[in-house]
C-alpha cells in the first residue's frame, strides 16, 4: 500500500501494518480489509459532482424553508456522505434540519 493512499477505514490500517511486516495480502485479506472499512470508516465520503452542484445552488439560494424535494435530496446526500443509517427526521424540527445543513455546508466548504 502506498504511503500516499487515502486511509478509508480500519481495514486499510490493518493492511498497512500487515504489509509493513512482510505479509502479502491474499483474496481473504482484501475481503477483510473492505469489510473492516465498511464497518469502521474514517472521515466522510467525497461529494459527487452532481451533489456538489446541487449543494452549491442550494447554499447560494439561502432558502428559509425546505420543500419535500429539497428535504429528500439533502437527506440522500447527508446519509451517503456521512455514512449515516437513514432515518426520518421530524419535518417540523428546525434544529435537526439546521444541524444536517450545517454539517453539509462545512463539508462542502472544505
Amino acid at each position: 500500500m502506498s504511503r500516499h493512499k487515502k486511509i478509508k477505514g480500519l481495514g486499510d490500517v490493518v493492511a498497512t501494518i500487515t504489509e509493513a511486516v512482510g505479509i502479502e495480502p491474499c483474496e481473504g485479506c482484501n475481503k477483510r480489509k473492505e469489510k473492516l472499512n465498511q464497518l469502521f470508516p474514517f472521515g466522510i465520503e467525497e461529494f459527487t459532482e452532481e451533489e456538489r452542484n446541487y449543494l452549491g445552488t442550494f447554499f447560494e439560494s439561502d432558502k428559509q424553508e425546505l420543500n419535500a424535494k429539497d428535504q429528500k435530496q439533502i437527506l440522500d446526500i447527508y446519509f451517503r456522505v456521512f455514512r449515516v443509517k437513514p432515518f426520518d427526521p421530524c419535518t417540523n424540527c428546525s434544529g435537526v434540519w439546521k444541524s444536517i445543513i450545517n454539517k453539509l455546508r462545512k463539508a462542502y466548504e472544505n
